[in-house]
């Protein structure tokens, strides 16, 4: 008789969601408390009696679902518990090589190559760098050779030297590019000043699904962009021009998730064409970006941040946008309705650090959720909304607030400055 809790559904790697209390995890830590779920049939150390691995007997691809919730250290640890589990962790789809796991223990989470106090603790480092680049590499190697199909691989280093380590990460991506990788997860933290430019081969990836990047650099040549099954793009730190975007937007017909945190080398971005995108993200901060214009239909979800709001800020109208998240300084009463007049079907607006906001009128018979953070010029608020189901403010002083809206009405006052006990009176 089966004995695996999990219910039907989908999960990242397009296996099974459990629904059950129980998590794969805690599975396999408990399986001697909960011999019902873990299949093991007697478990009689005294009386030395073997026990039924019957985890083991499970369809490789249920395996590596559960190692997909492991740390990549437990991942390779699997490897101790039997030749069938080193079987297992060998052929797990998902690579993940991180260089501070390489590092010295010590109180830092986070090693930089630019912030090493001393001599010693520069060679430590480009020691801790060589081993990295080795185990990578040969890792790498030995997993194209065995053919097996992977699933992700995400890499994590930093490095002194762009010129001389570029050479090497070029064949690291087009090696696994080759081999069919479907989420491919980059970071490289360089002095801003020498940036790794990432290998054209990147353009071609027909299989990639997703692509996160931080700290290189996309530089486009005469190549064509054939990213025809990329469906998540999120781009940190990422030096590129706006004729980048604007290629990667119109060629990438399915995309659907679009993230720009602090990028650098953008001036005029126009986010268009792009018909099933449904989740559009900007972060900027301090950058040199005059212009930003969305015409997107198809959007669901929209988060804007900027600690200077570009002198042009035009987002065409989006019938189905239902979340939108605002950080925007120096945002005038007038700028603010007029963007979320928009939206029709708006169900949960943030509002953060709108500094020059004075007045938030809404009238939306949509609207669920409001939150408001940071509007320290804000003296009113005017909300008629009869589905609305939560209302969050965080600020000093509290406006007057008008509401229409049902009861129970789940409401939450956050003031962290002195307490005016006349305004709760009123």
């Amino acid at each position: 008789m089966g004995f695996w809790p999990f219910a039907k559904g989908v999960s990242r790697f397009g296996l099974f969601e459990t629904n059950d209390p129980w998590s794969p995890l805690s599975i396999l830590s408990a399986e001697t408390q909960i011999p019902h779920l873990t299949g093991i049939t007697e478990l009689n150390i005294m009386d030395e009696t073997v026990d039924a691995d019957r985890i083991s007997d499970l369809p490789t691809f249920i395996i590596h679902h559960i190692m997909s919730f492991l740390s990549p250290k437990d991942v390779v640890r699997t490897g101790i518990l039997s030749t069938t589990w080193r079987k297992f962790q060998t052929s797990f789809p998902v690579l993940d090589f991180d260089q501070n796991n390489f590092l010295v223990k010590s109180r830092v989470k986070r090693v930089s190559p630019f912030n090493l106090e001393d001599m010693m603790s520069r060679k430590n480092f480009c020691k801790s760098l060589r081993k990295f680049i080795r185990f990578v590499d040969a890792s790498l190697h030995r997993f194209c050779e065995l053919g097996f199909p992977k699933q992700k691989l995400r890499i994590s280093v930093s490095l002194l030297d762009v010129k001389e380590s570029s050479p090497l990460f070029d064949k690291w991506v087009e090696l696994t590019l080759e081999n069919g990788v479907k989420e491919l997860d980059f970071e490289v933290i360089t002095d801003k000043n020498s940036v790794y430019t990432l290998p054209q081969i990147i353009f071609s990836a027909k299989l990639l699904t997703s692509l996160k990047l931080f700290g290189c650099k996309l530089e486009q040549t005469s190549h064509c962009i054939n990213l025809r099954s990329l469906k998540r793009l999120s781009l940190d730190e990422v030096y590129m021009n706006d004729q980048m975007v604007q290629s990667l937007t119109h060629e990438c017909c399915v995309l659907e998730d679009l993230s720009f945190f602090y990028c650098f080398g953008l001036k005029h971005l126009r986010i268009s064409e792009t018909r099933k995108l449904k989740s559009l993200i900007f972060h900027f901060q301090y950058q040199d970006l005059e212009s930003v214009e969305i015409d997107v239909p198809s959007l669901q979800q929209l988060e804007l941040s900027f600690s200077r709001v570009p002198r042009l800020l035009d987002v065409a109208e989006c019938p189905h946008l239902k979340k939108l998240v605002l950080f925007l300084p120096h945002f005038n009463d007038r700028e603010f309705h007029h963007l979320i007049s928009k939206f029709p079907l708006l169900e949960g607006p943030s509002v953060i650090s709108l500094e020059t906001l004075e007045r938030i009128m809404i009238s939306s018979d949509r609207l669920m959720h409001l939150e408001v953070y940071n509007c320290s010029g804000l003296n009113r608020i005017n909300v008629d909304a009869p589905n609305l189901l939560s209302f969050d403010f965080e600020d000093n002083p509290i406006p007057i607030v008008s509401t229409n809206a049902p009861c129970p009405l789940n409401v939450h006052f956050s003031n962290s400055g002195d307490i005016d006990t006349r305004w709760y009176l009123n």
